[in-house]
């Protein structure tokens, strides 16, 4: 059963992310495919550093978090150090496991 989180809105909280997005971004593309673990109920996940493919983060970096070959979560910059992203997604528990 999957954990329900409540919706704190956009860009909400301050999260403790070890690297910068910048660094993840880097490592991420050097290192295509590496394991981590959410830091909730240790899912296994891969990021993917691509760019936004449309609406208002086109062009931009973005880090995509990847379980079972599906998205489950995505950040740009400006979602960096929150808890959540643009869109309500709860991020730190894959920003937080990027080391």
């Amino acid at each position: 059963m999957p954990v329900v989180k409540p919706n704190l809105g956009p860009h909400s909280g301050q999260a403790n992310n070890h690297l910068t997005f910048q660094q993840v971004f880097a490592q991420a593309q050097a290192n295509p495919g590496r394991a981590y673990n959410t830091t909730g109920n240790q899912t296994v996940f891969t990021v993917d550093a691509t760019h936004g493919q449309k609406g208002e983060h086109a062009n931009e970096p973005v880090l995509r978090f990847m379980s079972d070959r599906t998205e489950r979560a995505r950040a740009y910059e400006c979602c960096w150090g929150y808890r959540t992203n643009c869109i309500n997604q709860h991020i730190d528990i894959y920003t937080e496991a990027v080391v």
